[in-house]
């Protein structure tokens, strides 16, 4: 059976951190995740971008799981859920933040209806610029597809 391509996110090593960090986040509306009615995903490309960089922040592997995946639907619906948690929690350590922002105001449109947004993210004293990668999914809801993890290997430490 041929499985659902999804980028690999550059994992160097399933491993998990094991730091914990207790915090509390305003999500814009137009982040928030809407799971009811099988509805995933934000209204807005930026949205899921900042939807899942909530999540990450309050360590909510369900909401990470609501805003990635492909045109297809969210990567809970098409992934098998040992290998999708194993990714998220990869994903959640290397993108831990104090706090992020988009490096740039607009986003690079890619053939397929794809955006790119390159975000700017900082813990503690390191810093790095990233590419997020969104796709509009069932329903016209935005899904994260793709981080550029490679500039992030000093943030899971």
């Amino acid at each position: 059976m041929v499985r659902q391509g999804f980028v690999l996110w550059g994992l160097f090593a399933i491993t998990a951190c094991t730091r914990t960090v207790a915090t509390t986040s305003v999500v814009p509306a137009s982040a928030t995740a809407i799971t009811t009615g099988g509805s995933i995903g934000a209204a807005t490309s930026r949205g899921a971008i900042e939807g899942f960089m909530a999540a990450v922040k309050a360590q909510d592997l369900q909401g990470m799981s609501a805003m990635w995946g492909t045109n297809k639907g969210a990567a809970r619906d098409l992934m098998k859920r040992e290998e999708m948690e194993k990714r998220l929690v990869v994903m959640q350590c290397l993108l831990m933040h104090d706090k992020w922002s988009f490096a740039e105001e607009q986003a690079r449109l890619l053939t397929g209806g794809h955006q790119q947004f390159l975000v700017q993210i900082q813990r503690k004293q390191v810093s790095a610029k990233t590419v997020f990668s969104t796709v509009p999914g069932p329903g016209g809801r935005w899904l994260v597809e793709n981080v550029e993890v490679a500039p992030l290997k000093d943030f899971c430490s």
